[in-house]
């Protein structure tokens, strides 16, 4: 019989600053696309998944993890959790890629592979997109004024 503790365990994520998680950043390929249910229909999606433990919409990007050592494993998807589709806070560094920074972040352990090829890998979860640092304030080597 599943108790609370059971559920608790199951959809447990915590929740590590951006910085820790993605020490050498991270980048967005491509656009935010709605996570919708398997139909076995290409032309007719399911609704659009909601998140079990917030119930929100779920939302789904596709990152490449330059921290990431083994390059089979450096791409993946990461979802945002938003009641409206989330929109990136960074500009293109080249078409369909941008550096980012999400806020909220979520990380769920769980076993990836098959067979005998299994490893530790995690789902990844955020609220969002961190504002950009203000170029202005950064003191960095701008233009100074005489």
């Amino acid at each position: 019989m599943a108790t609370d503790a059971d559920d608790f365990r199951r959809d447990f994520r915590y929740n590590p600053p951006f910085s820790l998680f993605y020490k050498a950043g991270l980048f967005q390929m491509g656009p935010v696309r709605p996570d919708t249910e398997y139909t076995g229909d290409p032309n007719r999606p399911g609704p659009q998944k909601r998140d079990s433990v917030t119930g929100q919409l779920v939302w789904k990007i596709t990152v490449s993890d330059p921290g990431e050592r083994n390059p089979r494993r450096a791409s993946y998807e990461v979802l945002l959790l938003s009641d409206t589709e989330p929109v990136p806070t960074t500009d293109e560094v080249a078409p369909g890629l941008r550096p980012i920074e999400l806020t909220g972040l979520m990380v769920t352990p769980r076993v990836g592979g098959q067979g005998e090829f299994k490893y530790l890998t995690h789902t990844v979860r955020a609220t969002g997109y961190a504002q950009p640092p203000n170029p202005r304030s950064s003191g960095g080597s701008g233009p100074k004024s005489a």
